[in-house]
């Protein structure tokens, strides 16, 4: 199955009468959406249009598509600030019917944030990857990063179906033995592995982050494991402290269980958000 974002195209903070952009999104930022997703929807609006870098290059090589929605009459102070914070929703709401498409929504915060129209409160198991995940970076462009994407096609989509399976075992095991099972080392082995490519491939690269917010509430996942038998299980945290990743420098992988506000009309899904802080770690040469 492909993997898609839907994306906000930079950090927007609610101010008393209106809104704050407190950064765009940086062109590393841009090559990792393009190079870890199949799919990659940033949407604007027709109020306030945040730019991207190099944004016409990426829609014309197919790496990112930016929907816009359009918003009628007059808008001023909140109304705009709700009306340009809920694009992320009103486009997501729509994709996330698609099953063809595993989507998720990211944003570039430590906590999920939309409007209340579109909230609910969820348990959660979230897996944290630091310093994990190589992008290129310096003088290339996405054509370059698209054909690496392909021809290492084999350790991205490996790097997705580990952390789903770091997943499934924390629900059939929720305990600290976690940290040595094989779902933890396939992970491990494939961060490191796409690390080993990276390097081959390209003089300069940096590190980002990754959470990744699983469903606690699914009936059922892979061939019918029951997820609500281990939720009282799960209560408390962590469930797996930080994992240092050997021969990474500062790559760490963690695991807990939370309540937290979600995305309701993901709710049947088994990702629920992306999360990453607005930075990255490191540069690599």
């Amino acid at each position: 199955m492909k993997r898609g974002i839907i994306a906000t195209p930079g950090i927007i903070n609610r101010l008393p009468k209106g809104l704050q952009m407190a950064g765009s999104l940086s062109l590393d930022e841009m090559r990792y959406y393009a190079l870890y997703w199949d799919n990659v929807v940033i949407p604007t609006n027709n109020l306030v249009h945040m730019g991207l870098p190099q944004e016409e290059a990426f829609i014309s090589a197919g790496a990112i598509e930016r929907p816009n929605v359009a918003f009628n009459g007059s808008y001023e102070g909140e109304q705009v600030t709700n009306a340009v914070l809920s694009c992320q929703s009103i486009v997501a709401k729509e994709l996330v019917k698609d099953k063809r498409i595993d989507w998720v929504i990211q944003q570039f915060n430590d906590e999920l944030i939309i409007l209340d129209d579109y909230i609910e409160e969820r348990n959660t198991l979230r897996i944290d990857l630091a310093s994990c995940l190589p992008v290129p970076t310096g003088e290339i462009n996405i054509h370059d990063i698209l054909n690496f994407k392909e021809l290492r096609k084999t350790e991205l989509i490996a790097l997705h179906e580990y952390l789903d399976e770091v997943y499934q075992q924390a629900l059939l095991f929720p305990d600290q033995t976690l940290a040595s099972k094989k779902a933890i080392s396939n992970l491990t082995r494939a961060i490191e592995d796409l690390d080993k490519v990276t390097q081959e491939g390209f003089k300069e690269y940096v590190k980002h982050n990754l959470s990744t917010v699983f469903n606690l509430y699914k009936d059922k996942i892979g061939e019918g494991v029951i997820m609500d038998l281990t939720v009282s299980a799960l209560m408390g945290s962590p469930i797996v402290p930080a994992v240092t990743i050997g021969g990474i420098v500062s790559a760490t992988i963690k695991i807990s269980m939370n309540s937290t506000q979600t995305f309701r009309p993901a709710d049947q899904n088994l990702k629920l958000a992306y999360l990453s802080k607005a930075k990255k770690d490191g540069l690599y040469k």
